[in-house]
């Protein structure tokens, strides 16, 4: 069975094949849902997003395999299910780009490239009835800034980054009084603190910056920092005092270069 699916010439075929092998044969495969793969999934896009931003080229195209045999794992299922095969998947995305850049294959003339992809797709979704409509279910930065992209779309915006600074100290003011509050709810606070990080949000878009992007890289610089500091520290953690660990951190910091 091996030797048959390394015989196999095209790359992609092979992979098809191969987890034709994997679905019938492995009892974990097997079992496999297109709900049990959304973490897995999720987990792939992440680590692409790292080996990216590591500019580590032999990781992205070890977490780029990864990612596509999880495309071709949904692919198998829908093909199970009479839904779809990989090669509609292909045909699909390939009639799509040809349709949404005219410029390119039709040789139509536009300023904005941006206006017009947004054109184009909007009028493939004639049943949406709100530019709210068909947004998929991202992680909550990044569903946020989706959203408000959409409504800039129409003027529903910020004019320039400086306003949104303004609005973001007037949200931290109103989260400072539930905070300063003794009989604030903690719904209240909750409300007040999603006002902030929608706001940070619209500000980074603002700056031309992804914030759910910008979170990943600090999540992975603390950690970094924080691994330094156990490796510095000559003892446990727990056992020193804040200042002490501050001094530790402060340490870390420096012998990491970072910002």
């Amino acid at each position: 069975m091996k030797d048959k699916i390394m015989e196999t010439v095209h790359s992609i075929d092979r992979l098809e094949f191969l987890m034709d092998v994997l679905r019938e044969q492995c009892p974990w495969d097997r079992q496999q849902t297109l709900q049990s793969l959304r973490t897995y999934t999720l987990e792939e896009v992440h680590e692409v997003l790292e080996a990216i931003d590591h500019e580590d080229w032999q990781a992205l195209k070890a977490e780029l395999g990864d990612l596509l045999l999880q495309i071709v794992f949904y692919a198998r299922i829908a093909r199970e299910n009479g839904k779809f095969t990989l090669h509609d998947v292909a045909d699909s995305i390939v009639e799509k780009m040809i349709r949404r850049h005219p410029h390119v294959f039709e040789q139509t003339q536009t300023d904005d490239l941006s206006r017009q992809w947004e054109e184009l797709k909007q009028a493939e979704h004639t049943q949406r009835t709100s530019l709210m409509d068909g947004i998929p279910p991202l992680p909550a930065l990044k569903y946020a800034q989706k959203m408000q992209h959409r409504a800039a779309r129409v003027g529903f915006d910020w004019t320039q980054a400086a306003d949104v600074l303004n609005k973001m100290h007037e949200e931290l003011a109103e989260l400072e009084v539930e905070v300063r509050d003794p009989a604030a709810s903690p719904e209240r606070m909750e409300d007040e603190f999603g006002d902030v990080l929608f706001t940070l949000v619209n500000l980074g878009r603002k700056l031309g910056l992804d914030a759910e992007l910008a979170l990943m890289r600090t999540n992975r610089k603390f950690s970094a920092r924080f691994r330094k500091m156990e490796q510095l520290a000559a003892t446990d953690l727990s056992s020193l005092t804040l200042a002490q660990q501050e001094a530790l951190y402060r340490q870390a910091k420096s012998k990491l270069n970072d910002h």
